[in-house]
C-alpha cells in the first residue's frame, strides 16, 4: 500500500510538467515520471497503466502491477494518449501527432535523444577532449530499463548526464510519412504539382518546424 501511494504521488507531481522533456542518460524519457495513458489497443479496446516514452527506441514503456518496467509490444496497439498528447506508430517510432484531415493524413513529431549533441568535445557539458574520447555514450551504453523497478530508477533519474533532445517533424499523407523540408516535400507531391505548389508556398509561408503551420500543407492537397 505505501508503495502504491508513493506512486500515485510521483504521477500527481508530474502531472502539470506533461509538455516538458527533462531526460538523462538514466532516464531517457518523454516524461519526468510514467503518466497515467490511455492504449487503444489494435483490437479496438482501451486499458489505462502508467506509461511513457522512450526517447532512443521510440518504444513504449508501462510500469506492471508489481512495480516494474515493461516494454509494450508494438503491434498490440495502435495509439496512445497521455493527458492530451497523441502519440501513434511513424516509421516504427512512437511519435506525437497533430490531427489533419483524417485518420490517414496528420503531423508527426518525433523527439530523441541527441546522442552526438552529447558526445560533442568543449560544449555545453563541459567535458575535456582527452575525457571526452574515453567516455563517449552511444545507445548501446543507455540502460534498457525494461525488467527493473521504477521506483529505483525513479530515485536515481538525474544520477546520469542530461540529455539534449531533437526533434524530427514529418508530414503524414495517406499513411506515407514525409520528411517535413521543402525538398522531400515537393518530390513527395509529384513532379506534375511542382509549379502549382511552388506557387502555394509563396501565398502560404511554411515554418517546417512548427506542426500548426505544416496542416496548411493539406490545404494544398485538397485543392
Amino acid at each position: 500500500m505505501k508503495r502504491i501511494l508513493l506512486l500515485t504521488a510521483c504521477w500527481l507531481l508530474a502531472l502539470p510538467a506533461l509538455a516538458q522533456i527533462d531526460a538523462y542518460t538514466t532516464w531517457p524519457y518523454y516524461y519526468p515520471d510514467f503518466q497515467q495513458g490511455t492504449l487503444t489497443l489494435s483490437n479496438g479496446q482501451t486499458r489505462v497503466m502508467p506509461i511513457n516514452i522512450h526517447l532512443l527506441k521510440g518504444d513504449l514503456h508501462f510500469v506492471d502491477e508489481k512495480g516494474i518496467i515493461q516494454m509494450a509490444p508494438a503491434g498490440q496497439f495502435s495509439a496512445v494518449q497521455i493527458g492530451e498528447d497523441v502519440f501513434r506508430r511513424v516509421n516504427g517510432y512512437l511519435m506525437k501527432i497533430t490531427p489533419g484531415p483524417d485518420d490517414k493524413n496528420f503531423v508527426a513529431v518525433r523527439s530523441l535523444a541527441d546522442l552526438t549533441a552529447l558526445n560533442e568535445t568543449g560544449g555545453a557539458y563541459g567535458v575535456s577532449s582527452t575525457t571526452a574520447s574515453t567516455q563517449r555514450i552511444t545507445s548501446v551504453d543507455m540502460p534498457g530499463f525494461v525488467n527493473t523497478s521504477h521506483m529505483e530508477q525513479f530515485q536515481h533519474r538525474e544520477s546520469g548526464k542530461k540529455l539534449k533532445i531533437k526533434k524530427e517533424f514529418y508530414v503524414v499523407v495517406d499513411g506515407q510519412a514525409i520528411k517535413a523540408s521543402k525538398k522531400e516535400v515537393t518530390e513527395a507531391f509529384g513532379a506534375d504539382r511542382a509549379d502549382a505548389f511552388k506557387q502555394f508556398l509563396k501565398k502560404n509561408k511554411i515554418n517546417w518546424k512548427d506542426e500548426q503551420s505544416l496542416l496548411k500543407l493539406f490545404d494544398f492537397l485538397a485543392q
